[in-house]
């Protein structure tokens, strides 16, 4: 279950990542980007979100294949602690990236 929920996620969280990080949405849309309505009240907070983002999808895209790989090989427990621990560290690697962007875009006017 490790390996799946959080490895495997983690490796998308990666793709994607760094995918927004090398070719970032130029103008606002809804099709492709981090979209909210903090990021896309304006250009210059659009272009924040798309740079900061990226970065914290990276970093829990690192922590979800770490946490699926050490979870896998090093616990021994039952299915329901198993996929309820994935799926936590799966809610925090995600919750981490909204909390701190919304947070940051917070200061821009």
């Amino acid at each position: 279950m490790f390996i799946y929920l959080d490895a495997l996620t983690g490796a998308v969280f990666l793709l994607v990542g760094f995918l927004m990080n090398r070719f970032p949405p130029r103008e606002i849309n809804s099709f492709y980007g981090y979209r909210s309505a903090k990021s896309m009240k304006s250009q210059e907070a659009w272009d924040f979100a798309q740079a900061f983002s990226s970065k914290l999808m990276m970093k829990s895209g690192l922590f979800l294949v770490a946490s699926g790989l050490l979870g896998y090989y090093s616990l021994d427990i039952s299915f329901f602690w198993e996929s309820t621990l994935a799926t936590s560290a799966f809610i925090l690697g995600i919750g981490v990236v909204f909390y701190l962007t919304e947070k940051e875009l917070k200061r821009i006017p």
